[in-house]
């Protein structure tokens, strides 16, 4: 279902050149973090497939131009790419909530009988778990950031320094958001005195 990276660097190719103003080979390589030559080899095949035709602008400079070809081939990788995107945040989702369904079962209950927890992160990932969350018996009741700041939809982001008060309170979870900086998070939670048995990743 993934696409090859010779199917990718097409795509972003005839992206490039369907949209981009006044594109050289240098350019394509810059979009593509490729080598320039390279980006030659791929336009080249590219033109033999029949999706590009190299047009003359003068002795030393070449516009590219998409023909009907290039332009269905570019449809189908579009629909091929936004797939593969709900592909894997169907799947990611899926994980999330498993992963919850397992914190839930370490939950506390509050006074209140709800089970509360803190998302350490707002980013894309603590998006798809917000969804997840509505799934569950957990109530998200926080969210803190180091970075992020505004609102994580009816929740005000927060600095993660609320964490040292809430951690007196045994009935807060603190879920990490971040697989990028999960690590990071960790450490700072540890630093913030938060008992590791009331922190969780995702």
């Amino acid at each position: 279902m993934s696409n090859t990276p010779q199917e990718g660097h097409d795509h972003r190719l005839l992206h490039a050149i369907a949209f981009g103003q006044r594109v050289t080979q240098r350019s394509l390589a810059r979009e593509l973090g490729v080598a320039l030559g390279l980006t030659n080899l791929l336009i080249r095949r590219l033109v033999a497939k029949g999706y590009v035709r190299m047009a003359g602008m003068g002795t030393r400079h070449v516009q590219y131009l998409m023909t009907a070809a290039g332009w269905r081939a570019l449809g189908r990788a579009t629909r091929q790419s936004l797939e593969n995107t709900v592909h894997l945040y169907t799947q990611t989702r899926e994980q999330i909530r498993t992963s919850l369904a397992g914190i839930s079962e370490r939950c506390v209950r509050h006074a209140d009988g709800r089970k509360r927890v803190v998302f350490y992160g707002a980013g894309d990932v603590a998006e798809i778990a917000y969804v997840s969350v509505q799934r569950t018996d957990l109530t998200l009741v926080a969210v803190v950031d180091d970075t992020r700041t505004g609102r994580f939809f009816e929740l005000q982001i927060e600095r993660p320094e609320r964490l040292a008060a809430a951690a007196g309170d045994g009935a807060v979870h603190v879920i990490v958001t971040s697989v990028r900086h999960a690590r990071a998070i960790r450490a700072r939670l540890d630093a913030l005195e938060v008992p590791r048995a009331r922190v969780s990743s995702l």
